[in-house]
């Protein structure tokens, strides 16, 4: 029993024991990528590992219903003294039996039991699968989320220098009698301007920093640092991204095929047509067979005769006729039946839902490329437009209203850029989310 018991425990816990005790840990003091952070995440959630819990109980389940195909052997023994017995070792002071039974038939209620054991690990393996998919997009939506804020930053910081410089040299202009004060109030209110954006943007940057190691399960105020996007220099370096030519009609079938919540849908469907067989072999003649095979041990010890004469056997067959019972055996079939088919119902809802979030997601990717297109041409027509602006009022050809101007733009240029970067990113892996392919 230690042994079993032992081996039970080591085998839950190869389960629930995250990688990382196994294979060499990861660097934290090192710049994490995001397959590193979904890793770590894997391994310390407590969503996942009570997940993989639940899939080691219903193993243990899948156990037990299997047991019933093997015999039942127990040993009883008793000792008796009394009034009328006195103490001691004579045969009437004690008796010890062994006992054997074995299930021959029983109508196939094991053979269901163990179907549904079965189909109950597979629902539960679904909803391990729903949780790991969750966590995966979520740590992806933190760690592009968490890049975003790093670049809004950066970008604010390089336009508040920049205003700053403006405004310099805005005073330098008035100073020389080339504008008045009023120019240098705008300067001012360009620079106040760009500042309150990079605390703004700093401030959605600790949050961010904050919430990506909440959701890997690290302590609170853990820092992880983490490297960029490769794709995200070739994009503003080339323009280039990577271009989805998967159909909506593609994506919806591949997600009807993967998606783990029409995978949980199926077994309940199975459950519940074991349940309702279940439920209908009740109505039916019952036939249950048993054997038991007995030896009375306190009596074979004390003689040391032949072994054939302290032992017996019993074999019984029972056929039972359900002839009344109020109708309660045709209702529970009736009831089986309307659950049976309201998981048929609840099935077809959750695929056409399933179709319109992969149709949603998909287009939403598309017009997140379109917006990447858009928003690398704007940079580009931005910072041009600005340099040569910039160069104007630097030989004191230009008005300040308008280099003004061309900053906002071609700030607001860099801040879109950067947000619809990352915004295609978290849209491409939710459309993989939606196929079920995370």
């Amino acid at each position: 029993m230690i042994k079993t018991a032992s081996w039970l425990i080591i085998a839950i816990l190869g389960m629930v024991t995250p990688s990382w005790l196994i294979a060499q840990e990861i660097d934290m003091a090192q710049p994490l990528n995001l397959e590193q952070c979904i890793t770590i995440a894997l391994q310390k959630s407590s969503d996942i590992k009570n997940a993989k819990l639940n899939l080691a109980l219903d193993d243990l389940q899948i156990k037990d219903a299997r047991s019933n195909y093997y015999p039942e052997i127990t040993v009883s023994g008793r000792y008796n003294f009394s009034d009328r017995i006195d103490f001691g070792f004579e045969k009437e002071n004690y008796n010890a039996t062994v006992t054997g039974r074995y299930t021959l038939w029983d109508h196939g209620q094991r053979e269901i039991n163990l179907a549904r054991a079965k189909v109950d690990k597979e629902v539960t393996q679904s909803r391990y699968e729903q949780t790991r998919q969750r966590l995966v997009f979520d740590i992806i939506q933190a760690y592009y989320s968490l890049l975003k804020a790093q670049k809004l930053v950066e970008v604010d910081k390089k336009l508040l220098e920049q205003a700053r410089g403006n405004t310099e040299k805005t005073r330098a202009f008035r100073d020389a009698g080339k504008l008045i004060e009023a120019d240098v109030a705008a300067a001012e209110v360009r620079e106040a301007s760009d500042e309150l954006s990079l605390i703004n943007d700093q401030n959605a940057l600790e949050i961010a920093m904050a919430d990506l190691p909440n959701l890997m399960g690290l302590d609170t105020g853990t820092l992880v640092n983490i490297l960029d996007d490769p794709d995200y220099e070739r994009y503003i370096q080339t323009g280039f991204i990577e271009i989805e030519t998967m159909s909506i009609d593609d994506a919806i079938e591949r997600a009807l095929k993967n998606r783990p919540e029409i995978k949980e849908y199926d077994a309940n469907i199975k459950n519940a047509e074991w349940g309702l067989t279940l439920a209908q072999l009740q109505r039916w003649p019952r036939l249950t067979a048993e054997y038991d095979y007995s030896v009375y041990l306190d009596e074979y010890l004390r003689e040391r005769e032949n072994f054939k004469n302290f032992r017996s056997w019993n074999a019984t067959a029972a056929l039972t006729f359900p002839l009344f019972d109020g109708g309660a055996s045709k209702r529970q079939v009736q009831q089986v039946e309307m659950q049976l088919e309201q998981l048929r119902e609840n099935s077809n809802t959750s695929e056409r839902n399933i179709a319109l979030e992969v149709h949603q997601a998909y287009l939403n990717l598309k017009r997140a490329e379109k917006s990447l297109e858009i928003s690398d041409k704007q940079v580009r027509n931005a910072q041009l437009s600005l340099e040569v602006i910039n160069g104007r009022f630097e030989q004191g050809m230009g008005i300040l209203l308008e280099l003004l101007d061309a900053q906002a733009t071609y700030a607001q240029a860099l801040t879109s850029q950067v947000r619809a970067f990352y915004d295609y990113k978290t849209a491409k892996s939710s459309l993989q989310r939606a196929m079920g392919e995370l």
